[in-house]
């Protein structure tokens, strides 16, 4: 079980006032995408290479695409991940993220969009 976080990553807080517990893999899968590497302090390792691999001049698209894959399936929940896309605009030094997962019990989509 986890803290309920609404779609903004925030804590989610009921109309009482109260935060909820969920069981939730795309919940899981989202912490995991916007992690930044190094961010964690109890685990420098976590966490996707935004600053050292996609948000570079002329960053390898696909290697990164093979890093998300990998974050994804890193959900013990996860059986499956049928797409990742990802899309920097340099210009607007912006990242888009989408995949697809697959579980036991559902299908799983998702965007996380990252901005610097």
């Amino acid at each position: 079980m986890d803290i309920l976080l609404n779609h903004g990553g925030d804590l989610y807080i009921s109309q009482n006032g109260d935060i909820c517990l969920e069981a939730s893999t795309r919940q899981k899968i989202m912490i995991r995408l916007r992690w930044l590497e190094r961010e964690w302090r109890w685990n420098r390792e976590e966490g996707l290479p935004y600053f050292d691999s996609l948000l570079i001049k002329n960053p390898d698209i696909d290697a990164f695409e093979s890093a998300v894959r990998e974050k994804i399936f890193e959900v013990d929940e996860v059986t499956d991940v049928k797409e990742v896309s990802v899309t920097f605009d340099s210009r607007t030094r912006q990242a888009c993220l989408l995949f697809v997962a697959m579980t036991d019990l559902e299908t799983i989509k998702g965007e996380v969009k990252i901005q610097c």
